[in-house]
This record gives C-alpha cells, structure tokens and sequence, in this order.
C-alpha cells in the first residue's frame, strides 16, 4: 500500500501562515484574486534571516502567488536565465530527491521535519543565517505530491548568479511592487545581496 494513502489532504501548515495575523493567506499578493475560497492552485514564498541582536529566525517577505501570474512571471525569464536555472537545480536536486522529496508527509510535523535541512546542500536550517521556503497549494490544502522546499543562503547566492540582466530587472520590477516589508531589510532586494524570488 502507497504511504500516502494514509493521509491524501493537509491543511495549511501554520509555518505557512500570515506571519502577522497567524492566519493563511488568502489572496494572491499580484492580482488580489482569492485563492484559498476559490480552491486556486498558488505558491507561498518566505524568507526568514536571523536577527542580530535577538539570534531569532524572523521573516523577511512573505508572499502567494497564484498559478496563473506565477506562469507569467516565470515566462518573463530570459531564455538563458530559464536554461541555466534549470540545469542548476536539475544537476543539485537530483542527487538528493529521495532523502529530501520523496519522504510521506502526513502531518504538520513531516513538514517541519521536510523544511529542517536545505535541499540543495543538506545543511540544518538551524545552522543557517539566512533561508528561503516555498510551497504549492490548493485552496486550503498542502499539495502532498510536490513536498516544501528549504534553500539556504549560500545556494540563493549560487542561484543569484545563474540570472541574466534582464531577468534580474524583471524581478527587481516584480519585487519593487509587490514585495512589501521593514524598510530595514530592503537590501534583500538590492546587489550584492540580492534574494532570488523561487517561483
């Protein structure tokens, strides 16, 4: 019997969550559609950089992105950024598919378990300064066959690089007017040290 035939739906895991209202987000942040009461198929994007002073993981930017602007977004790639991203994660991911992605996530607890180490390195969140999450869902539900994923910093960097120009001023449009949060961390957003948006 399949593993996941134990558990064929799951819920918004609250690491998900509006990180201000503890509550899931409910409307795609580039054309304000409503994606959760409408059963829409979206992405949800964190971004968490310890704090200095408190040593506290606290997020960045959050955003969800419905299916169909995320598709748009992603078209607006230039054909070499496109074919260099892909031979990236195709070359990094492939070695680590079975420890990372195809483990069964039946519980909110598997998620955690599923974000606790970057899938491109396989260091420990907990060892990192800085990380990314991203997630698929429908409505109100995690997408089961296409698990969470955690980067780390270091492979943001590397990703960063594979960009050319003119993606990289494509996201930085997307960025500037979508992206909202403290004034103080608007250098996500600004070379060197410029934060790939994984749709």
């Amino acid at each position: 019997m399949n593993d996941y035939s134990y558990n064929t739906k799951l819920e918004i895991p609250r690491l998900f969550y509006d990180s201000i209202s503890n509550m899931p987000i409910e409307k795609c942040q580039v054309c304000n559609k409503k994606i959760v009461e409408t059963d829409s198929e979206y992405l949800i994007e964190k971004v968490y950089r310890k704090n200095p002073v408190s040593g506290n993981m606290e997020v960045m930017f959050e955003y969800a992105i419905c299916f169909a602007c995320a598709v748009a977004f992603v078209n607006s790639y230039s054909a070499q950024s496109k074919e260099n991203l892909h031979r990236y994660f195709n070359e990094h991911l492939a070695g680590n598919f079975t420890q990372f992605f195809n483990k069964p996530i039946r519980t909110e607890m598997d998620v955690y378990d599923q974000l606790s180490n970057c899938a491109i390195t396989g260091k420990k969140v907990s060892e990192l300064e800085e990380y990314q999450i991203v997630g698929r869902f429908k409505g109100g539900f995690l997408k089961l066959e296409e698990p969470p994923f955690v980067i780390g910093s270091g492979s943001m960097d590397e990703v960063t690089d594979l960009l050319s120009n003119e993606t990289i001023n494509n996201m930085d449009d997307f960025t500037g007017r979508y992206l909202t949060g403290p004034p103080e961390f608007r250098d996500l957003f600004k070379s060197p040290r410029r934060r790939p948006v994984l749709i």
